[in-house]
């Protein structure tokens, strides 16, 4: 699949072809601009309208903290500390409130849109800005640059490292190796999807270098000889062989010792007893190893990088060198909390989830991105190295025990990079100004048209009796003439130039039901579980409420002394913790342990349903019972109930593509959301005391 380097070779990088599509230089600043402008609007959209979700509150709440003088201690349970440093220094700035709270993530998201601007050389002019266009109007990443998980920022580290790789291949720049080294430690300190990211980097650098390693190997070169290639496998494998030592836990029998799954017995992910012994000598010898084969290649160029790297490592897993412990638990607990979660399976998805997702949403650039794996054979090599990103992220990220919306994110950005590099081609694949000029384009226009007449007369019943014949025939013949006129328009400019405008028909179309489902996602339904990509998500009733207090605490003098008890059962503290922050009388008790008894001292008291009966027993006639209200809710998810032989019968079933049809387009559904219900209460006196 991937181009193999031959010694001293370097490819030439693709040029674009400039017979038929060409812009000036200034032209395609200002269209980068334009859409970057776009893109920072759609995301700024009444950014902070949705309710926090769960995972957003926890975010929010310890970069709040950190910025308020309470410190910070890296949890892998969360992730990795950078988005936790840069939410502080935003709350330092700006203020800490919901719209502040996702603010990094629409700047993250942003940046990500003009990236493929750096990738011109490898994806040609057209090529580069239509990925730019996918990546700025994807459904799911429109979403998730909106939403505050780090999930958008490895998005961006990802499209960097791709950067730095074929910049060094291509111009043996030191430069590039450094700023893959910052890039590298940015994503290790993000998620932990960067191991992942580091094994697909890794494949690829190998399956490029393999003769540089098979010498190697067979003792016929040395380390110094290395290409381009094998120099960046080296440097990615020397700098985060040490982060790989928790690995060791999946040997038979050594997991309860190095990488402990059992809450009970302590942190997860951590060692147990001897095998704190066993993970610092493992973690100094692999730390010992890297330092060994680096100084041995090139022992400047990679102190150079080691010291990048490590310098960006330690400053946020310490918490800039207040945390000493941060270096064992971002260097063996990271991976070792993931690996013990990856029995728990969070999420209970099955092995298919991410095509019922992509489908749902990234409908447009799947299609594009299989027209590209199915035309590799004659693609330039940077367009092969997209299809095996892309192929090896499906392949890592369906094996991962736990599937959640927002890791589609993952598996987004490299299916607009491929869409658009097809996209260029189609783009290029057209003399448009003759076509304009010859009237070809009204082809294009008519595609739409013999689609949705398509769908009429393969979805809509006939009407029952003797008329049904006729209507079938009736739509049968304008589906016929409008493709067929369509096509008569289309093919003046010749076969392939033809092909290519009905093409664009199509993507035309669906174009605009992908800037449709993405509306609806992020604006109309943004915390609503009508879509997949809204996971258990806190109600919109939450945010009300809370202003409802707060209003409260200031008309009644209260303020932030304001006495407010929330039932911390079943996670139900967050995201209140983050609402509430500033109510120095917040408590979170687990109602479910600790009942409520009287006096009790709260003047606003909320519960989680499951304790509601002894709640109201306790709060008696002194507490007015204010409301019912939604605290988390849900996608009924209805595809997990496809066994092969129901999904098979309904390949043959109208009313089952109908019924998909439905939801696909205007999210119909006919199950209700599944909710889980809490009630807020208010003392007696509380409501009297507001004039």
């Amino acid at each position: 699949m991937l181009q193999q380097e031959e010694k001293g070779t370097v490819e030439a990088p693709a040029q674009t072809p400039a017979s038929r599509w060409a812009v000036s230089a200034g032209w395609e600043g200002a269209l980068y601009i334009a859409l970057l402008g776009l893109a920072l609007a759609m995301r700024l959209w009444d950014l902070g309208g949705r309710a926090l979700h769960h995972d957003e509150s926890l975010h929010a709440v310890y970069s709040w903290y950190l910025a308020t003088g309470r410190g910070y201690r890296h949890d892998p349970m969360m992730h990795g500390p950078f988005q936790f440093h840069a939410n502080a220094l935003i709350f330092f700035l700006f203020g800490d409130s919901d719209f502040t709270a996702r603010l990094l993530y629409v700047l993250f998201g942003t940046a990500l849109v003009g990236l493929p601007w750096l990738l011109r050389r490898q994806m040609g002019t057209a090529g580069a800005l239509c990925a730019s266009v996918l990546l700025a109007f994807s459904p799911t990443l429109l979403y998730f640059s909106r939403f505050a998980r780090n999930d958008i920022l490895m998005a961006v580290w990802a499209v960097l490292l791709v950067v730095c790789t074929w910049r060094y291949l291509e111009e043996k720049r030191p430069l590039y190796l450094y700023a893959f080294s910052a890039v590298l430690a940015l994503a290790f300190a993000t998620n932990e999807t960067a191991y992942f990211i580091a094994v697909l980097l890794g494949g690829f650098l190998a399956f490029r270098a393999w003769r540089d390693l098979r010498d190697w190997l067979l003792a016929r070169k040395g380390l110094r000889q290395f290409g381009e290639a094998g120099t960046l496998l080296l440097v990615l494998a020397t700098l985060t062989l040490p982060l790989w030592s928790a690995l060791v836990a999946l040997l038979p029998g050594l997991a309860p010792s190095l990488a402990n799954p059992d809450p009970s017995q302590g942190a997860v992910g951590l060692p147990r007893g001897g095998g704190w012994y066993v993970a610092i000598v493992l973690l100094a010898g692999a730390f010992g190893v890297s330092v060994a084969v680096g100084t041995f290649w090139h022992w400047r160029r990679w102190l150079a990088c080691a010291v990048v790297f490590y310098a960006i490592w330690l400053t946020l897993y310490t918490t800039v060198f207040t945390n000493p412990f941060g270096v064992f638990s971002g260097a063996w607990q990271s991976l070792g909390y993931w690996m013990a979660q990856q029995g728990v399976a969070r999420g209970g998805q099955p092995w298919y989830y991410y095509f019922v997702v992509g489908w749902t949403y990234e409908f447009l650039p799947f299609l594009l991105a299989l027209v590209g794996v199915a035309t590799l054979w004659k693609a330039p090599p940077f367009t092969r190295f997209l299809a095996y990103w892309l192929v090896g992220s499906f392949i890592l990220y369906t094996w991962a025990s736990e599937k959640m919306p927002w890791i589609m994110v993952n598996l987004a950005f490299p299916l607009a990079l491929l869409g658009g590099q097809v996209l260029g081609r189609l783009v290029e694949a057209v003399p448009w100004r003759r076509a304009w000029e010859s009237g070809a384009v009204l082809g294009m226009a008519l595609v739409p048209l013999a689609l949705v007449v398509g769908y009429r007369l393969l979805f809509l019943a006939p009407p029952r009796g003797a008329m049904g014949p006729l209507w079938v025939l009736v739509w049968v013949g304008l589906f016929l003439a409008v493709g067929g006129m369509a096509g008569v328009f289309a093919f003046r400019v010749g076969g392939k130039a033809g092909g290519a405008l009905l093409a664009w028909g199509g993507v035309g179309l669906l174009g605009l039901l992908t800037l449709s489902a993405g509306w609806r996602a992020t604006y109309r339904n943004g915390d609503v579980p009508y879509e997949l990509l809204v996971y258990t998500q806190s109600a919109p009733d939450i945010p009300r409420i809370a202003r409802d207090i707060q209003h409260i605490a200031e008309a009644t003098g209260q303020k932030e002394s304001l006495r407010i008890l929330v039932d911390g059962a079943d996670g139900f503290a967050w995201p209140w913790v983050w609402y509430l922050r500033r109510f120095e009388e917040a408590g979170y008790p687990d109602l479910t342990f600790s009942p409520l008894s009287r006096p009790v001292e709260a003047s606003v008291v909320l519960v989680n349903g499951s304790n509601i009966a002894q709640a109201r027993q306790a709060l008696g006639e002194g507490f007015v019972e204010a409301r019912r209200y939604i605290h988390r809710w849900w996608h009924p998810e209805t595809y997990r109930l496809a066994s092969p032989r129901v999904f098979l019968a309904g390949l043959k079933d109208r009313q089952v593509w109908r019924r998909a049809l439905d939801y696909w387009l205007y999210r119909k559904m006919g199950t209700p959301l599944g909710h889980i219900d809490a009630y807020l209460f208010y003392r007696a006196d509380l409501l009297r005391a507001i004039p």
